[in-house]
């Protein structure tokens, strides 16, 4: 268990606001960061106000809650800008027992670490308050009020199901007795008969009629090894709930004591949501896309993009005809037509993943991985100001460099190069992962797992490797240099030298390689970072850091970020120095960075692409 996991929400809320008020007194202030308009988002909970259908909130994977007032069109941040830094906001559900106009929403969050929590807001995600005391340090996936029973709350984690009668404020575990039922991902207290509460977990379905007093299986029908993620009741037929689960979807009429199978025309098994809509149609969201049935289950039918993971599904009965979508990495998709047309309304999320990002004269590319169709390089043409929404739609990408002003994507199958506005596929190359692309206005280098490949005229041909599997590579005066396991290696045009590394030559110092200058390499691993010159007689210098992370900007002056924690430095090549920089997100999820403009662009795991001063 890591340090951060032993701490509760409240230390984190508190840790995060003081962070963010240290910053007045750092070079890059809070209020001088602003993301640049890449719109999307991973999001893993989705409600509508039940006072206002035109009101909803949703949970992203990196800790942001967003609001939407507008039927979901567009998105602002519900209060503060990222509220649960390094949690994954898994459950947003509002209180049925308070009054709509005065609503009291939940969230279940748990931690990359592996720990979770429970808050709660009685300001639509403005403010939240901790309500953990008595929760295992471990995964909270779900949480359940119960209606009817005022204070009374279910929450599902690794352990099982434990539960509250105060509200939150204390908590007890549910299902001390039966500790098979683990990983409890969904919650379903019977709205007709508020004593029987449903737990979904791993891999099959438990009941209580007592309250969570006591449980039992409830197994008749349904196959072992099925992880249910959703449950959903019909209210107009009391004893009818829906399962989503890694096996299709379970429609039981009796709570849950026997259940029945449906998967016609389900292409994909791994569903991960359930809505009936008002119309008696089913709606069904997999990993492959959106699936409606309009005979009660027994057949199905995919609709809208098959690139789309649907998380979740809202509807509200006041708005018949409107479907909303939350999806994992492209954000929000919304119908008004009951589902034949959907488009993404995302304006305001900037929940995306960023692998890297290069200049082109005034275009700034930027690849966003892991985000669905809308996956690929986004181009700015005007130095990151404004986004067209047009983008190219490639594989995953691992880096990018630009050659003689044309911008090359290495990419997990395979390299593409920019022809116009169009990329293409190397096919020298093949379609396996390249890991690096580096250029120096001169050459061309690309890096696999095996091998190094140089741009000789118009074509890619293998260099004269003669060591291990290549680690990293850096292009400085005219040579290649190049690091395996055991050491650093200066490749020339007819020979490869050996090049002692920190620590007379230890394989821990030959884990990442880049240049620092137009005569100058950095060397960076677990003992620190170095940096030496283009000389024979050189020797290694250390850099007043030992980073995690070392991150380059492409810049003369401040030509390195270094991570060290959550600590951000940029490394000042005049002085030698190191320059704090006051990131508004985790520096640990920083994975890019560009200085343009006198501005320090940094690319994130869940944040999008940050803008600050260097001031």
């Amino acid at each position: 268990m890591t340090r951060k996991a032993r701490f509760g929400l409240g230390f984190w809320i508190a840790i995060f606001l003081t962070s963010l008020a240290a910053l007045s007194a750092a070079p890059a202030r809070a209020a001088e960061w602003r993301p640049v308009p890449i719109y999307g988002g991973d999001v893993r909970s989705l409600v509508i106000s039940p006072g206002d259908p035109d009101v909803l909130l949703a949970g992203t994977s990196a800790g942001q809650v967003y609001l939407s007032q507008n039927g979901g069109r567009s998105w602002q941040d519900a209060g503060a800008a990222l509220p649960f830094p390094g949690w994954v906001v898994s459950k947003l559900v509002f209180d049925p027992n308070r009054p709509v106009d005065h609503p009291r929403l939940w969230v279940a969050l748990w931690g990359v670490w592996g720990s979770g929590q429970v808050a709660y807001s009685d300001d639509l995600g403005k403010s939240w308050s901790a309500r953990s005391a008595g929760l295992p340090d471990e995964p909270v996936y779900t949480l359940a009020p119960s209606p009817g029973h005022e204070d009374r709350l279910y929450a599902g984690t690794l352990s099982g199901v434990y539960g509250s009668e105060d509200g939150g404020a204390s908590w007890k575990r549910l299902t001390a007795d039966l500790p098979e039922m683990a990983k409890v991902t969904s919650l379903l207290v019977d709205p007709s008969q508020p004593d029987t509460v449903i737990a979904g977990t791993w891999r099959q379905a438990y009941r209580s009629e007592d309250g969570g007093h006591t449980w039992a299986g409830i197994f008749q029908g349904m196959v072992l090894d099925t992880e249910l993620f959703s449950l959903t009741p019909i209210p107009e037929h009391p004893g009818e709930i829906w399962a989503s689960t890694c096996g299709w979807v379970y429609q039981t009429i009796d709570r849950g004591a026997t259940w029945t199978r449906f998967k016609t025309g389900l292409d994909e098994r791994r569903t991960l949501s359930f809505a009936a809509l008002p119309d008696g149609r089913l709606l069904a969201g997999t990993v492959a896309g959106l699936y409606a049935s309009t005979d009660a289950g027994r057949s199905w039918g995919r609709i809208g993009d098959p690139a789309l993971s649907i998380m979740g599904i809202a509807i509200d009965k006041a708005r018949p005809d409107r479907i909303v979508l939350a999806t994992e990495g492209s954000g929000i998709w919304l119908s008004t037509d009951g589902g034949k047309f959907f488009e993404r309304t995302s304006r305001g999320m900037t929940n995306t993943r960023v692998a890297a990002l290069v200049t082109v004269g005034d275009d700034l590319l930027v690849a966003i991985n892991h985000a669905g169709p809308i996956s690929g390089i986004h181009v700015s043409h005007d130095r990151g100001r404004t986004f067209d929404g047009l983008f190219a739609p490639i594989p995953t990408v691992v880096d990018l460099a630009v050659h003689k002003g044309r911008p090359y994507a290495a990419t997990e199958r395979g390299l593409y190069q920019r022809l116009g506005q169009d990329w293409h596929r190397v096919a020298e190359l093949g379609d396996g992962r390249i890991e690096q692309v580096l250029s120096d206005g001169t050459t061309l280098v690309a890096r696999t797992a095996a091998k190094l490949y140089e741009l000789r005229g118009d074509k890619f041909a293998e260099h004269s490797w003669k060591h291990g599997a290549p680690r990293s590579a850096a292009l400085l005066a005219g040579a290649l240099w190049a690091t395996d396991e055991k050491g650093l290696y200066r490749l020339t045009a007819n020979a490869n030298h050996t090049i002692l590394t920190p620590g007379s030559g230890t394989a821990a110092m030959t884990s990442h390689l880049d240049r620092l200058a137009a005569d100058r390499l950095v060397l960076w691993g677990p003992a620190g970072a170095w940096t030496r010159k283009d000389d024979p007689e050189a020797l290694w210098v250390e850099l007043p850091a030992k980073p995690t992370r070392v991150v380059s900007t492409g810049d003369l002056r401040y030509p390195l970020l270094l991570v060290t924690g959550d600590k951000a430095e940029l490394f000042d090549h005049e002085t030698k120095a190191l320059k704090p920089v006051a990131l508004p997100v985790l520096a640990r999820d920083v994975t890019s960075a560009l200085i343009l403009d006198g501005k320090l662009l940094v690319g994130t795991s869940g944040y999008g692409v940050l803008v600050g001063g260097l001031e």
